[in-house]
């Protein structure tokens, strides 16, 4: 049983490590759910796909061996130089 008194689709936020979670709240028949969900996130991700400035954030890690970093460099690996960031030491 639903005792929510406002059933209009709504769209929570919060930030996570990896960027910003978007949770939609809609309601809809059942045998349509799959469908409604590909829907959405298919237009969200259009309208995304339409903005040059924005970027999806996902988590990265590098791993290193030591002393493997030095050997990178000598042969002229940079990791970040080129766009500001500190690289290797």
């Amino acid at each position: 049983m639903i005792f929510y008194n406002k059933l209009t689709p709504i769209v929570y936020t919060s930030v996570r490590d990896s960027g910003i979670m978007l949770q939609i709240r809609y309601l809809c028949e059942p045998r349509r759910r799959r469908y409604r969900k590909e829907m959405f996130w298919e237009a969200i991700l259009d309208k995304f796909n339409a903005e040059p400035d924005i970027d999806f954030a996902y988590p990265t890690q590098r791993f290193y061996r030591l002393g493997e970093e030095l050997d990178l460099r000598e042969k002229g690996m940079n990791f970040g130089e080129e766009n500001g960031g500190e690289g290797l030491p």
